[in-house]
């Protein structure tokens, strides 16, 4: 199993309130002549361009990344963002998957991510007169597993928000506060992230991603994540819209079929649901032992246990399926119920639990 040692410790809690962090961040930035702004269109680095755009006015430069790794829309929706202050603005192209140290999905993938951004920038900073390179990690950051921050730091990239104290939360409530139309934008992450370490990042698969989440963001749900286990997609969506699937069977089938249309061989929903982060969780803890007998056959056992029916349970590519009753799957939709079965099962060892999507035996049951 690797582990990982996480070089910088949590700061220390901070009592300031969200005006001194202020001051403080725009002390930091008034000290700057002119600064390029690594900005995605995400609420941390689109709140720190448009303070530095405040505090420097023409000399706060964005830049984003025209990356095969970012969603389709993301580029036009972080103009669109930014467009009512009026920033200069500079795409530059990379190429990411060029790299095959970026391509074979290291645990550090996003250091030569951000490195690839960073070179870039750099020659452009250069070329610009630019004194300072910023990015928008805040203060909830230190701590975390964040390759990138080493990138940042071999490049002499500058974090103005979590030197400022900035907690996210503070971020989006003064994104709020200047009315940036993304303070209360989900999370996101590039699609690269979608992809267990050690699988490698394709461009196919990337668009595969692309196309999962775009048809699942169609259907309604604002926040999920499409996780790519070579071919089986797990799906990941919070808690509340996860309940409202498990009770819809014609839903269920509707998106079974469109991602199977798309290439997944094997489509599982995520019974713990929607988290940030999810495919870091392995570099965190251990599998608990299964020396009294495979998953499989101690997973079928629970949940017959638990009064869910009969089950077939499948472990693909590190990910545990189960084939359930649509009875069974009705009752799941109750967080308690489902919560329960979760903790069970990966008490057993299970690191993803996953409803299997496309059983044949309700494929031809679904309404």
């Amino acid at each position: 199993m690797t582990t990982i040692q996480i070089a910088n410790a949590p700061l220390p809690v901070d009592d300031r309130n969200i005006d001194q962090k202020l001051a403080d961040l725009e002390r930091i930035i008034g000290s700057m002549s002119r600064v390029l702004v690594g900005y995605s269109g995400g609420v941390d680095s689109a709140m720190l361009i448009v303070a530095a755009h405040r505090i420097l006015g023409d000399e706060a430069i964005a830049v984003t990344a025209d990356s095969e790794s970012y969603a389709s829309g993301e580029l036009e929706e972080a103009r669109r963002i930014i467009a009512q202050f009026g920033i200069r603005h500079v795409v530059v192209k990379t190429r990411e998957l060029d790299n095959p140290d970026y391509a074979a999905n290291p645990l550090n993938r996003c250091y030569y991510c951000k490195s690839e951004l960073f070179t870039h920038m750099s020659e452009l900073a250069e070329k610009l007169g630019a004194d300072q390179i910023l990015y928008g990690n805040n203060a909830d950051d230190v701590g975390d597993f964040r390759p990138g921050a080493q990138a940042a730091e071999k490049f002499g990239v500058r974090a103005p928000l979590q030197e400022a104290g900035l907690t996210k939360q503070d971020v989006r409530d003064l994104a709020r506060r200047w009315q940036i139309s993304a303070w209360d934008r989900p999370a996101t992450a590039c699609l690269s992230s979608r992809f267990p370490y050690g699988t490698p990042v394709t461009s196919e698969g990337l668009r595969m991603v692309d196309r999962a989440e775009a048809f699942l963001h169609g259907l309604g749900f604002p926040q999920l994540r499409v996780r790519h286990h070579a071919e089986l997609a797990r799906l990941e969506l919070p808690a509340v819209e996860l309940g409202q699937l498990l009770a819809d069977p014609g839903l269920r089938e509707r998106i079974s079929s469109e991602l199977a249309d798309i290439g997944y061989d094997v489509i599982a929903l995520d019974l713990r649901g929607f988290r940030s982060g999810s495919l870091n969780e392995v570099l965190k803890k251990k599998a608990a032992s299964t020396e009294d007998g495979d998953l499989r056959t101690r997973a079928r056992q629970l949940v017959e246990t638990l009064g869910l029916g009969p089950c077939e349970a499948q472990e693909r590519a590190g990910v545990l399926t189960l084939e359930l009753p649509e009875t069974a799957i009705s009752a799941l939709a109750d967080a308690d119920a489902r919560g329960k079965l979760v903790r069970e099962l990966e008490c057993l060892g299970a690191r993803f639990a996953t409803l299997l999507l496309n059983a044949p035996d309700r494929r031809s049951t679904a309404t």
